[in-house]
């Protein structure tokens, strides 16, 4: 997450870095309703199909709780618990990414990311066992951190039901062991894995570095920081990534699936589109690096939560791209047609009414009907409605 920052003070004008000169887009009245509190340092949340109530929410320590939206209220007993095989020396640590099957409701099949009790990332599979009093873990991915930051930690299934896995640089300032321009390592990377087989993992024949001796297999596209929640939009085949900078800018990064086979974001030689400003980092632009869609500057923000497009009943905001800074308590939303962004709004004001002041956004969540929920880290999940 990269969320242990100074806090610098607010500025009282608020004036985006834009790749492109916009109008604020005049969007509806919102509010966003608190429905949950209480909790211990949420940082995600999911559901597996629309054929459940339920939404299942991570605790960083380890534990999933289930929230019953129909009787609107968290069960007592945790989904499951893997708090022995965590243990957190820095607030980016922890259980960080779950990923339900497509396929859950025949083979009861979810993936986690999580850092171990070594601090190394593990993306494992867990499978519930016919009298479902039993959840075993298969690991499938172990991935070393010698820093404990910049872990990424979200996962997710794309437009053909393979496994996307983003991973940080590695930690440190300025990834020091030039991790994410190489395709030998899995830092700094976004990985595609095929995981319905039986056991274990194959990759697909159609990612992008097979040929490439020197490549890991499962990378499908690299030059990441710190990916802080990324997102398919299904309706569009999009793939956003908002990626974390260091001192200069907060990034978001959009392509469809043709273009994000084997695209470099162009870390650590860039941040954003500026170059990092150290001579034995910085540089030209490489030629094939992608420019994000939108950035703002740290006088804005210092760390960007990722979320998700709305999809939702709500008509007016079909296509806003939700998303906030944690350092700063602000939540926007841009409007991307594939090509531009094309507006934006500011709903920091509308959504933190009264004495409700919505901060330490660590996630945002969706649910199967495209509905968005914010994430508090202080322990409270706010529902965006109209």
């Amino acid at each position: 997450m990269n969320k242990i920052r100074p806090i610098l003070s607010i500025l009282s004008s608020l004036c985006f870095t834009q790749l492109t000169t916009l109008a604020k887009d005049t969007a509806p009245s919102l509010r966003a309703v608190k429905i949950i509190e209480g909790l211990d340092s949420p940082v995600f949340l999911t559901a597996p199909d629309k054929s459940t109530d339920a939404l299942y929410i991570l605790e960083k320590a380890g534990r999933i709780m289930i929230y019953d939206r129909k009787a609107k209220k968290i069960l007592p007993k945790p989904f499951l618990d893997i708090s022995k095989q965590i243990k957190i020396k820095m607030n980016e640590q922890g259980l960080l990414g779950m990923a339900f099957s497509p396929n859950y409701q025949t083979d009861h099949r979810f993936y986690l990311y999580y850092t171990n009790t070594k601090g190394d990332t593990q993306v494992s599979r867990f499978t519930h066992q016919p009298n479902g009093k039993a959840i075993n873990e298969e690991k499938l991915i172990t991935v070393a951190q010698d820093f404990k930051n910049h872990n990424g930690g979200w996962i997710g299934f794309g437009p053909e039901n393979y496994l996307f896995i983003a991973l940080g640089d590695g930690g440190s300032r300025n990834d020091p062991k030039k991790r994410a321009q190489d395709k030998s390592q899995h830092l700094g990377k976004l990985l595609r894995i095929d995981v319905s087989g039986d056991y274990g993992y194959t990759v697909p024949k159609d990612n992008p570095f097979l040929s490439d001796p020197s490549a890991l297999k499962e990378i499908y596209a690299y030059g990441l920081r710190n990916p802080w929640r990324c997102s398919w939009d299904l309706k569009t085949n999009q793939f956003y990534i908002a990626d974390v900078g260091q001192n200069q800018s907060e990034e978001i990064n959009a392509l469809n699936n043709n273009k994000l086979k084997g695209a470099n974001f162009g870390w650590r030689a860039r941040e954003a589109t500026k170059p990092t400003p150290t001579k034995s980092v910085g540089g030209p632009k490489q030629h094939d690096a992608v420019d994000p869609i939108f950035e703002y500057k740290h006088s804005i923000g210092r760390s960007i939560t990722g979320g998700y497009v709305y999809r939702g009943k709500i008509k007016s905001i079909q296509g806003h791209y939700f998303y906030a800074d944690w350092v700063m308590p602000k939540i926007w939303s841009i409007v991307y047609d594939g090509n531009k962004v094309t507006s934006t709004h500011d709903w920091t004001d509308q959504f933190s009414q009264g004495e409700q002041n919505i901060s330490l956004i660590s996630s945002f969540g969706t649910d199967p009907q495209g509905e968005i929920y914010i994430i508090s880290h202080k322990g409270d999940i706010f529902y965006i409605e109209k």
